[in-house]
């Protein structure tokens, strides 16, 4: 991995499916049909916060939507859960109810004379490597022989599992197509067909004003494949598109610069953490110099403007101080 991007899944499966139409894309196809029809997909709106436990938010992303029913205007909850790790985990389906639980204790302060609760659809969308194989029902978790009884909770969730698909079988918006592709390279080898698709569906996508989604694919290739591999997928897009394929050799040209000292096997604690420091320098210069705006960069890096300035001071303090040491020794040498 070439560039140090926190986060990189989750930061790529917010940032796209954020958008209604790609995250509409998405829920149309894998939501039950009879619930499709019945949904106003006019009255979606993404609900801007995550109730995922940030001890797993190495491993977990999710994104709350709010749709209203067609015909009684009743307002639902649709919680589409990501989970970007290798393989299924038996224990999903306590989290999503804590999640699930997490998200009514919330609307409780918007509404706290509210007389019902709110409708949760919870999905999970799962890319790992090998296929999901636990039950969808949560009172599964259960001993067999109780199940039945009346006081257990029960709820089913509905997967979407994306373990074996071919890159041909990817649906969704061109974005949405795209980040999968991306995800389903990043999980599973061999890469090349499924970042072969995910050229041709990049070059296209209309080039417009608003977030810049070359930028948004390259960052993520960055944090996750070999600079090899993002030079390689540079340049197939360019094939299809070659002003966008223009651009995105530009950026992982740019790209190259960073972490270049952070690898390097420092004698002293005081050179590795140089040598990050520059390495974090080196990526948002190569960043800005593409134009890129700070709201990406701050999403990408975790670095704020303020703190970007901080750094440079930092590093400068430190290059003048390595450099009296050398000319202190040098002395003593002679």
């Amino acid at each position: 991995m070439s560039v140090g991007v926190k986060r990189p899944h989750d930061k790529l499966f917010r940032t796209v499916f954020a958008d209604p139409e790609e995250s509409e894309s998405i829920l149309r196809i894998h939501l039950p049909p009879g619930l499709v029809s019945r949904l106003d997909w006019s009255s979606l709106a993404l609900v801007e916060t995550s109730f995922v436990d940030e001890a797993l938010s190495e491993s977990e992303s999710d994104l709350l939507y709010t749709v209203q029913m067609r015909e009684s205007g009743q307002p639902v909850y649709l919680y589409l859960l990501f989970e970007h790790q290798s393989t299924p985990d038996k224990w999903m389906r306590f989290r999503l109810l804590k999640y699930m639980c997490r998200i009514w204790d919330e609307s409780f302060k918007e509404s706290p004379d509210q007389a019902e609760l709110r409708p949760i659809l919870p999905l999970v969308f799962y890319q790992g490597e090998s296929s999901w194989r636990y039950s969808t029902e949560f009172a599964d978790l259960f001993p067999a022989s109780e199940r039945g009884e009346s006081f257990l909770p029960r709820f089913a969730h509905i997967l979407v599992d994306q373990s074996g698909l071919s890159p041909e079988e990817v649906q969704g918006g061109l974005k949405a197509r795209v980040a999968q592709l991306l995800l389903m390279a990043a999980y599973h080898e061999p890469v090349g067909e499924a970042l072969a698709q995910a050229a041709r569906l990049l070059a296209q996508i209309p080039q417009s004003g608003g977030l810049n989604y070359v930028e948004v694919f390259v960052v993520y290739l960055a944090a996750t494949q070999e600079r090899r591999v993002v030079q390689e997928f540079a340049e197939t897009v360019r094939r299809y598109a070659l002003d966008i394929g223009g651009d995105m050799l530009t950026y992982a040209e740019e790209l190259k610069q960073e972490g270049r000292q952070e690898g390097k096997q420092e004698g002293r604690q005081e050179g590795r953490q140089e040598g990050k420091q520059e390495g974090e320098i080196e990526t948002i210069e190569s960043l800005l110099a593409v134009g890129a705006e700070w709201t990406l960069i701050t999403q990408a890096t975790g670095i704020t403007p303020g703190q970007f300035q901080v750094l440079k001071q930092q590093l400068g303090q430190m290059a003048v101080a390595s450099a009296a040491a050398l000319a202190g020794a040098d002395q003593e040498a002679a």
